[in-house]
């Protein structure tokens, strides 16, 4: 099975249990119905280019990111084409299981890109190598005084009939203790974590909340959204051994040895890829998502706190390759240290034929939308 038809299923597995919006939508009960009303958003293509700066690098998912201070800015991408030589198509890449590039200026329509990637016996690798048959996909991070947290899926191959070819099984966290040097210099240290009867994929949206580190994290395969959390001190050091878990308001949080069922969904039926950030007055939290499968929506959220409750998903920009007969469109994030509007968001436009995926440079390289909200309730 080639390596495309695996990213195929992978994006399969992201997306095939998110539900379209509309009235069957399941909601958590706890939701509110407050809107953002008086929107304007639109595709950002003078910022496509960022992506296009390196011959070599000829596309890839997720594109999460992370503020690293100074104008730096650190992307981390999942499956990532990689050519042997500049000038050669995707037929003729390697498929590495993810990669990094430092965007230098907040305005990505203005910024310069570098990419970084691994090379092995002369061929292009993975930035985070893989162990055997197990690898990882990069998903979020943050600065923590001198120190980057960084957070990644495990995922191994799963033969079985029936799969999809692939399982996410757990997750990992790297501290690096130089993140001011070029991603070529860091020294990423793995640290231990510990693991979750839940099933519960830790990484996905990361933010600082008063002396607190709070993670939301999908869950497989139901994608319900959960909220674990650490003090800020022990994850800068690296100790992430005891979490705190979300368990509503009766329960509050709650150590993970204390947990004797379950912690409680912060809301339901999400994505495995999505941004949580605060909104410019400081006053609510977004989260921002891709909504549907194939011909997908993008789609925000809002709460006055991180646990909720969190509104319904309100649909606010249909991506133009979900008009594509092959589209397949996914991954959708906002990036709050970036400007040029209100929101700046990336997804990632892929093809069911993989065919197509190959030779169709218009595709797979993250697109931006840029959103302005001219009144919000509340807001004036």
């Amino acid at each position: 099975m080639s390596r495309v038809y695996k990213t195929i299923l992978k994006i399969c597995a992201v997306t095939s249990l998110l539900p379209v919006l509309g009235p069957a939508r399941r909601f958590d009960p706890q939701e509110t119905a407050e809107p953002y009303t008086d929107f304007h958003a639109e595709s950002w293509v003078q910022a496509d280019r960022v992506f296009r700066q390196d011959p070599r690098w000829l596309g890839g998912d997720a594109a999460y990111s992370v503020d690293l201070g100074g104008q730096r800015v650190l992307w981390l991408f999942q499956d990532s084409f990689i050519a042997r030589r500049a000038g050669a198509g995707r037929g003729h890449s390697t498929m590495v299981r993810n990669s990094v590039a430092i965007e230098t200026g907040y305005d990505p329509s203005r910024a310069a890109l570098k990419f970084y990637w691994r090379t092995q016996k002369g061929r292009p690798a993975s930035f985070v190598p893989e162990r055997g048959d197990t690898w990882l996909w990069p998903t979020h991070g943050v600065q923590l005084g001198q120190k980057l947290l960084l957070f990644f899926t495990k995922v191994r191959r799963d033969k079985q009939r029936g799969s999809l070819g692939f399982q996410n099984f757990g997750w990992a966290a790297f501290l690096i203790d130089n993140p001011d040097e070029e991603p070529s210099a860091w020294v990423l240290h793995r640290i231990d974590v510990p693991s979750n009867p839940w099933n519960v994929i830790v990484g996905a949206a990361v933010l600082i909340s008063g002396d607190y580190l709070d993670v939301f994290s999908p869950a497989e395969p139901s994608h319900d959204i959960y909220l674990v959390r650490w003090p800020l001190n022990a994850a800068a050091h690296g100790d992430l051994a005891s979490p705190e878990w979300w368990c509503g308001p009766e329960k509050g949080w709650t150590g993970q040895r204390q947990i004797v069922h379950a912690p409680l969904p912060v809301f339901l039926k999400g994505s495995m890829e999505f941004s949580v950030q605060r909104d410019a007055q400081g006053s609510k939290f977004l989260a921002v998502e891709s909504v549907g499968f194939g011909a997908s929506e993008i789609a925000i959220r809002w709460a006055d706190r991180l646990e909720g409750p969190w509104s319904a998903a309100r649909r606010v920009f249909v991506p133009p390759e979900s008009q594509r007969p092959d589209g397949f469109v996914y991954a959708a994030k906002s990036h709050p240290e970036l400007t040029g509007a209100d929101l700046v968001i990336t997804y990632v436009a892929n093809s069911f034929d993989f065919g197509i995926l190959t030779r169709d440079l218009n595709i797979y390289y993250p697109r931006f939308v840029r959103l302005w909200f001219s009144q919000r309730l509340g807001v004036r």
